[in-house]
């Protein structure tokens, strides 16, 4: 039976860096902070870990276009 665990990740809004991409959008990178809650317990703190999200903007529209996320090896969930 898998146990049920609900995550949720926070934006450090200090490490925030965004730069354009001449013709085709932004990338953004960033580190966000997760935590994890499990059936029947109080929010943990889950680690810190980096992501770089592509934006491309078309049609005057903003859509992420590729995501890495990266250092989730040693993710905690106890």
């Amino acid at each position: 039976m898998l146990e049920e665990v609900i995550f949720r990740r926070e934006l450090v809004e200090s490490s925030l860096e965004v730069y354009p991409i001449k013709n085709y959008g932004a990338v953004e990178i960033a580190v966000h902070n997760f935590y994890h809650t499990n059936k029947g317990e109080k929010e943990k703190p889950s680690g810190t870990y980096k992501f770089i999200h592509v934006w491309q903007q078309k049609d005057g529209e903003w859509r992420i276009s590729r995501i890495i996320s990266y250092g989730h090896d040693s993710m905690k969930n106890d």
